[in-house]
């Protein structure tokens, strides 16, 4: 694994502000029907848990409620995460700043996991086909969309890949062969929350460069994107290598950086400072991490 260098203290401790969890990311598991996250491997949802988690402890949003009701009806779609076929839910409803992602498992061949935010059709009064397409944000409404707020979407495992369920992701050790479930549900969550997949994210993509300004503000300047909306590989910030490149590697685990996240913020989400109790998990755990052995990579969607 990667190291976090501990130089990074002197800016943690600089900031004091407690964040707020406005988002409530709900994992839902009625396509699980491989058992991935049920039955005898329900303890594995806590690792969805403390992924969603570094999320709803930096995103702050107020999302409006999706109430399909009468003549307004929303009919949420997507990936139906133990097929990858695509499935429709009518008369769907979406609470207030929660976020509902389906979760499952298949056989995936040679990808890793697969990710993203779901769409949806609709009908109703004027009104509720804004609040639909906006959840509240007026930035998420045409005609240039520069925030993105969505109703979820659906994040998808291999079944065959060799996974490593850590049971404590507060800590990095050694897993030799095996991919972290973890660091690949963090970036598919960062899928279904928009990043390459959200209009506002694609707004910022001038010929193969991501153009927001709070990146740049970090990096001094414009950084690449693969075909697809991921960083390209090897795009690092303070000695971390950045959770939204394609590709990870077995015995690695990748954090979220503020890189990732000042990402999030140019395609519109509100993110606040990072906990003051995240700066000290942090810190220790940058002084104790182990390199990698295994050279095996493979991709994320």
């Amino acid at each position: 694994m990667k190291s976090i260098y501990p130089v990074f203290l002197g800016a943690f401790l600089a900031v004091s502000q407690s964040a707020i969890a406005d988002i409530d990311i709900v994992f839902n598991y009625r396509y699980d029907s491989s058992s991935f996250f049920t039955g005898e491997n329900s303890s594995r949802q806590e690792l969805l848990n403390a992924a969603a988690s570094v999320f709803e402890t930096r995103l702050q949003e107020n999302l409006a409620a999706i109430s399909s009701s009468g003549p307004d009806r929303f009919n949420a779609r997507f990936f139906q995460p133990d097929t990858g076929n695509q499935i429709t839910i009518p008369n769907f409803n979406v609470a207030a700043n929660e976020i509902v992602v389906f979760a499952g498992a298949y056989n995936l061949g040679s990808t890793l996991a697969a990710g993203g935010s779901g769409g949806f059709s609709s009908s109703g009064s004027t009104a509720f086909l804004d609040n639909v397409y906006s959840r509240g944000q007026p930035g998420a409404l045409l005609p240039l969309e520069t925030d993105f707020s969505p109703w979820g979407g659906a994040i998808s495992f291999n079944t065959t890949s060799n996974w490593y369920f850590d049971t404590d992701t507060t800590t990095d050790e050694s897993f030799p062969g095996q991919f972290d479930l973890y660091s690949v549900a963090v970036h598919e969550l960062a899928h279904v929350l928009g990043f390459s997949s959200a209009q506002s994210f694609d707004n910022l993509n001038s010929g193969g460069l991501f153009t927001g300004s709070a990146v740049h503000a970090l990096l001094g300047f414009h950084p690449s994107l693969t075909g697809d909306g991921h960083w390209v590989s090897g795009l690092s910030y303070s000695g971390q290598e950045a959770a939204m490149d394609p590709d990870i590697t077995a015995n690695q685990r990748v954090h979220f950086t503020e890189l990732d996240f000042a990402a999030m913020k140019d395609f519109g989400w509100q993110v606040s400072p990072i906990p003051e109790a995240e700066i000290w998990t942090l810190f220790i755990a940058g002084l104790g991490l182990l390199g990698w052995r295994s050279r095996a990579t493979q991709r994320r969607g």
